[in-house]
Order: structure tokens, then C-alpha cells, then sequence
């Protein structure tokens, strides 16, 4: 009788143990529910969806983020006008209660003496073509 105890016993705080090691570990890495885990995942596909779809700008570098509605974008965009359009994208998206821009403007690329030129913007790194019936501008 004293061993069955015994083993009740053991066997009862093995699964306290283990019931209080898993719950630790769910809750220490992500404070999100469930449903915000998964509202913050629709809301990153939709700017995603949205960003892809942006008829005048591609955004194939920029990265997006959610957590708790708040978004954060980063990578690489081409001109100051792209950073802003993203950001606008993001920020119209239902859902969304702060954007958080830290995209940066891709580096000017190097001539080949290692000087950068007076116009920069002509030396990005995937600068975007210039229109055809533009005219050369005067310098």
C-alpha cells in the first residue's frame, strides 16, 4: 500500500512538472494569443499582397512585420518616394495602428575611380529607368 502511494505520488508530481515546464516555455516565447498570433499573420499578408500589387513601385526588398497591429518595415528601397509609398500602404491597411518605416535607401554605387558623383540619385545601385520621352536634364 505505501508503494502505490509512493508511486501516486511520483507519478503526480512528474505531471505537475511537466504541465508547468510547457506552459513556461509556450507563454516566455510569444505574450500574443493565438488570435492576435494570427490576426498579425493576415495583416502581414495583406500588406504583402498590397505592397505586390503597387502598379508604380516594386517592393521585392522591403520586409514586413506585425505585432499587435503595429507593422515595421525594413530593406532596401530605391528613392525617398518609394520609402513614403510603403509607408502609406501599410499604414490604409485595416487593422494597422502604427507603422514603423526603417526602410533605407539602397547606397549609392561607386564610380570607377571610388568617388561618388555630384548626382547621386544617377549612381543607385537598381536605380529605375528613366522615361523615354524625358528630356536629358541640363547640369
Amino acid at each position: 500500500m505505501k508503494q502505490q502511494i509512493t508511486r501516486t505520488a511520483l507519478a503526480l508530481l512528474i505531471g505537475v512538472a511537466i504541465i508547468g515546464a510547457t506552459s513556461c516555455a509556450t507563454n516566455s516565447k510569444d505574450e500574443r494569443s493565438e488570435g492576435r498570433t494570427m490576426d498579425d499573420k493576415n495583416l502581414t499578408a495583406k500588406i504583402r499582397k498590397s505592397l505586390d500589387e503597387e502598379p508604380v513601385y516594386k517592393f521585392g526588398g522591403v520586409d514586413v512585420k506585425a505585432f499587435a497591429g503595429q507593422v515595421q518595415l525594413s530593406g532596401f528601397v530605391n528613392t525617398e518616394e518609394q520609402k513614403e509609398r510603403a509607408g502609406e500602404i501599410a499604414s490604409q491597411t485595416p487593422g494597422v495602428f502604427e507603422v514603423h518605416n526603417a526602410l533605407v535607401l539602397k547606397p549609392v554605387a561607386p564610380t570607377p575611380t571610388g568617388r561618388s558623383t555630384t548626382n547621386a540619385s544617377d549612381n543607385r545601385i537598381y536605380s529605375p529607368p528613366t522615361q523615354p520621352n524625358q528630356a536629358p536634364q541640363q547640369k
